[in-house]
């Protein structure tokens, strides 16, 4: 089977801890043959560790001599457009780290290099391929809930992750530490509210200790045409929280991402035994799958979000088919996200300034 050449850009965190070991569990697909970063001395320490054949300080100098196919963007989101457009010139396609771009602007330039130079373009939106995630949207599509009311997603970053850190990229992104984060809200939105046309934000600076980070809790109504997703996003514990839940008019989803879990939810009256009935439903669908799930991810029987969508996006190259994320996707999540940056800028100046 043909193997993708494929090189690295960026070689801080996401890379090693995700992009990397995913590349290296699909070598019958992939062959990992450089990383590139400014920090020469960064990229050649990765490339010892992973056992990663050639190591390179300047993007051109590595597409002109190790003439990969596909290339992924682990760098800051300010870098993209340039890196993005330079690999599609010397004929690579894209694997691209959320968000796509910083600006609307950018993602359109990227979508036209696409189409210019005949290149594919994959935006690592990496949660909408957990497997309960996968299994929401087919139940969705099947009709399991009925029409989709709203949605309500709570993520939690421990502290230390960014918000501690003053030397962390996040902090100099618009919006600060949401616009590393607020991608995930935005693109499981849209995947079952497909149209964002009016967001509200409220902020608060709750850790005087970091002065650099500009909020440490975050409520984001995005609000569609017939239902509104409501995300809490926080960064004020030491714990990691992935939660989704998904009304519809006939039933409810509720998704715990980290833990793998899915309960389709019903309780149409508030009778004991009605209530009774439900919980014994809900106790059936939990109780077998909270055992063989602790062992499957304690095990690492379970396959990395980063993993299914680097496969899934080898697979649409080899065969001509369509990537899994888009980059007309990638772009939509932008515009949403830079509604947010912007109500946030436009409420908290006087904070901000």
């Amino acid at each position: 089977m043909k193997k993708i050449r494929t090189a690295i850009i960026g070689s801080g965190l996401i890379a090693g801890k995700k992009h990397i070991p995913a590349f290296l569990k699909l070598r019958s697909k992939i062959e990992l043959v450089a990383v590139c970063d400014l920090n020469l001395t960064a990229a050649k320490d990765v490339a010892a560790r992973f056992g990663i054949p050639h190591a390179y300080g300047n993007i051109v100098e590595m597409l002109s001599a190790e003439k990969p196919e596909l290339v992924d963007i682990c760098t800051p989101p300010q870098t993209h457009t340039r890196l993005a457009v330079e690999a599609m010139r010397h004929g690579c396609h894209l694997l691209i780290e959320k968000p796509m771009t910083l600006t609307v602007a950018e993602c359109d330039q990227i979508v036209q290099a696409s189409k210019d130079f005949d290149r594919k373009v994959c935006v690592a939106h990496s949660d909408l391929f957990y497997e309960p995630f996968v299994k929401a949207r087919r139940m969705v599509e099947n009709g399991a809930i009925g029409r989709v009311r709203g949605m309500r997603i709570f993520l939690s970053t421990p502290t230390d992750y960014m918000t501690s850190r003053p030397g962390h990229w996040a902090h100099k992104l618009p919006g600060g530490v949401i616009g590393e984060t607020g991608p995930h809200i935005v693109y499981m939105t849209l995947a079952f509210i497909p149209r964002i046309r009016a967001v509200n934000v409220d902020a608060l600076k709750v850790m005087p200790d970091y002065p650099w980070s500009s909020f440490e809790d975050y409520r984001i109504n995005l609000i569609g045409d017939d239902a509104i997703s409501s995300a809490a996003v926080v960064y004020t514990t030491q714990e990691w929280a992935a939660k989704v839940e998904v009304f519809g008019d006939t039933g409810f989803l509720m998704l715990d991402l980290e833990s793998m879990t899915l309960l389709h939810y019903r309780r149409r009256e508030l009778k004991p035994v009605s209530v009774g009935l439900s919980l014994l439903r809900e106790s059936v669908q939990l109780g077998g799958r909270f055992v063989s799930n602790a062992i499957r991810v304690a095990t690492k029987r379970t396959r990395s979000t980063h993993e299914i969508i680097i496969s899934e996006l080898a697979d649409s190259i080899l065969s001509g088919s369509e990537p899994p994320v888009s980059a007309e996707e990638g772009r939509e999540a932008v515009r949403v996200l830079n509604m947010v940056v912007e109500d946030i800028e436009t409420k908290f100046a006087t904070k901000t300034a």
